[in-house]
């Protein structure tokens, strides 16, 4: 049975002094990288803010931080406190999935907070925005972007602080002038040595005209799949859906499959219009076979696509509040988040 969802429900901004949470539903990324872990957190004491690490968010336990239980009970315990106003995922993984049959819905929703992160975190929002209303946020993760060397990227700096510290509309969002999808070995700490190489870049592509506003629902697309057939998966229906790649770099030829699912599934039927997100250690080759890929999968149909936009996993970022409404244009070229993400 496809359970509907319930009415939006927006977490309060934050304020400076404001505690986040770091939480690590999937991989175990803080315990293996410490040194990541502090960058992220005097990153984010520099904005401003007191950061709180739950109990097993430093855990290492094979291919995740520690048991679903373990996992879980520091979201209920992040969702509980009192102090804590924002959560944010250490990272993302493969995992947290493990984390959906153990899940209070009842008591997130009787606690709204924000709660933040993108890749595997993708199931996790969307469950959760699915299951209660609540607004969670595709954004920038404390391993990664928080983490940043020698900080963080001014673009994914400013969008959160106008979603998430602005009770007001974002408003137009901008491509960012340069880009990077370059790795430097975390193990060797060669992301200690210098900051990444930045690629200048050429905008977003206006890959098929038109106008739409809908809400926005996504995330990373191989993160998605762990929510088909169950009662997390949305039903889109007037949404701007918005997917993105993960570093493991699934081939044109694999998100062709994939897409060909979700039009068998009719969801393309129901949308508003597409957002892509660039993706990461793609040739320009493989950028442009599927640029192709996604004009042909979605030639019967007449709704609004941007690829290469700047969300996902090259950096910097902006921040996607699913549930929110946004507008697309393309004659104006232009993309804008055109609700409040965060209430006063």
């Amino acid at each position: 049975m496809t359970l509907p969802t319930p009415p939006l429900l927006k977490p309060a901004r934050l304020q400076p002094g404001d505690m986040l949470a770091v939480v690590s539903p999937s991989f175990g990324a803080a315990g293996l990288f410490p040194h990541r872990l502090e960058m992220g957190l005097r990153q984010a004491e520099e904005m401003g803010f007191k950061v709180k690490v739950m109990p097993n968010a430093r855990g290492v336990m094979g291919a995740v931080s520690g048991t679903p239980q373990q996992r879980a009970d520091d979201l209920h315990a992040a969702f509980l406190d009192p102090e804590v106003k924002a959560i944010i995922a250490a990272i993302g993984g493969n995992h947290s999935n493990h984390l959906l049959p153990l899940l209070d819905f009842d008591l997130i929703r009787a606690h709204p907070k924000i709660f933040m992160g993108y890749s595997d975190i993708t199931v996790l929002n969307v469950a959760i925005h699915r299951r209660t209303g609540l607004v969670t946020f595709n954004g920038p993760a404390f391993i990664t972007d928080f983490a940043e060397y020698p900080a963080m990227f001014d673009y994914a700096r400013d969008s959160f602080q106008r979603t998430l510290c602005a009770a007001q509309a974002p408003g137009q969002i901008q491509p960012a002038a340069a880009w990077t999808d370059e790795f430097l070995d975390w193990a060797e700490k060669k992301d200690l040595q210098r900051a990444r190489l930045m690629q200048p870049s050429p905008g977003w592509t206006w890959l098929k005209p038109g106008a739409a506003e809908g809400w926005l629902i996504g995330g990373c697309i191989e993160s998605l799949e762990h929510l088909r057939g169950t009662a997390f998966w949305p039903d889109f229906e007037g949404a701007l859906l918005y997917l993105e790649t993960s570093e493991e770099k699934p081939t044109p030829a694999q998100v062709d499959s994939m897409l060909m699912d979700y039009e068998n599934m009719g969801i393309f039927d129901r949308i508003a219009g597409l957002l892509v997100g660039r993706p990461m250690l793609y040739s320009e080759e493989e950028k442009q076979q599927l640029r192709e890929v996604i004009l042909e999968r979605t030639r019967a149909y007449h709704f609004p696509i941007i690829s290469d936009m700047d969300f996902g996993h090259t950096a910097p970022l902006f921040i996607l509040p699913n549930g929110c409404r946004a507008r697309v244009d393309s004659q104006a070229r232009r993309f804008e988040i055109l609700e409040a993400a965060v209430s006063a």
